[in-house]
């Protein structure tokens, strides 16, 4: 069966990649690797990941900084259906797929490209601000299949003023989302991505993510004229969920097409101003 394994960055989205076999795979920080693992505690070779007879085996490439199982230094190891592996610094999961599971997986990203078009045309002809704010926000929990998701509008203040989000009980008066990553996202205007909200100690000892065992979260802001008047939010409680870079991606474009959603409706609103006068 082919293998996924799934690379954990501090503070930035996941990567997936997809092992299949017959392939004998480098992996380390150099360019010439077939996976690049971009992290300064990496070797450069780190480490091969070869099968044979449906055994997936990992060798350490005489790296530096080692390949480490259950808190152990290994050279040699024959991964399980699910193993995780620190090489480096970097978690790593690795879970043996299905080929099936890869072909649903390659469709549903080829789907949530064409629903995300789709749903961009829809917001363009939003005439009312609460029905743009309830259609970006099941865009958003469409798009990242996330337990919770929220679209969070924002005062002058960078206050939340107005969300919806799924479910009910993420509406503004009772958001029990991460405020304090909504908060470093407004601060920086850069997205907070947390595959493992536990390598942020600020962020992990907040309330509501203990409350709420939140696991994963990613926050991006939408800009509107050089200031942030919005944020997406989504998190999940499940152990394993991680947000990818291939999920930042389409989020980005997602913003991007709220954001010009926004000022269309601006627009508008001056429109019949002036024709009102």
């Amino acid at each position: 069966m082919p293998l996924r394994l799934q690379l954990f960055y501090p503070e930035q989205p996941a990567q997936s990649h997809v092992l299949f076999e017959g392939k004998e795979y480098l992996l380390g920080r150099s360019e010439e690797c077939d996976i690049v693992i971009n992290e300064q505690q990496v070797s450069r070779f780190h480490a091969r990941i070869t099968s044979k007879n449906g055994v997936w085996e990992l060798h350490d490439h005489n790296s530096q900084n080692g390949c480490f199982s259950e808190g152990q230094r290994v050279r040699s190891i024959a991964l399980a259906q699910k193993a995780e592996l620190i090489l480096g610094g970097i978690k790593c999961r690795l879970e043996q797929v299905e080929h099936r599971q890869i072909t649903a997986e390659s469709s549903f990203s080829q789907w949530r490209n064409k629903y995300l078009s789709a749903a961009a045309e829809k917001m363009l002809q939003e005439s009312a601000l609460s029905n743009l704010l309830n259609s970006a926000t099941e865009t958003l929990s469409t798009i990242l299949s996330s337990d919770r998701a929220a679209v969070i509008f924002l005062d002058d203040e960078g206050d939340i003023c107005n969300c919806t989000g799924f479910p009910e009980w993420m509406a503004a008066e009772s958001f029990t989302g991460s405020r304090t990553a909504i908060r470093q996202a407004i601060s920086a205007g850069e997205p907070v991505i947390l595959s493992s909200v536990a390598d942020n100690p600020i962020i992990a000892k907040a309330t509501s993510v203990i409350h709420n065992s939140i696991q994963a979260l990613l926050c991006f802001p939408v800009r509107y004229q050089d200031q942030v008047v919005a944020v997406l939010y989504a998190d999940s409680a499940q152990e394993h969920r991680a947000f990818l870079d291939t999920d930042l991606v389409i989020v980005r474009s997602f913003s991007r097409q709220l954001s010009m959603a926004l000022q269309i409706q601006d627009i508008e609103r001056r429109l019949h101003r002036v024709q009102a006068m």
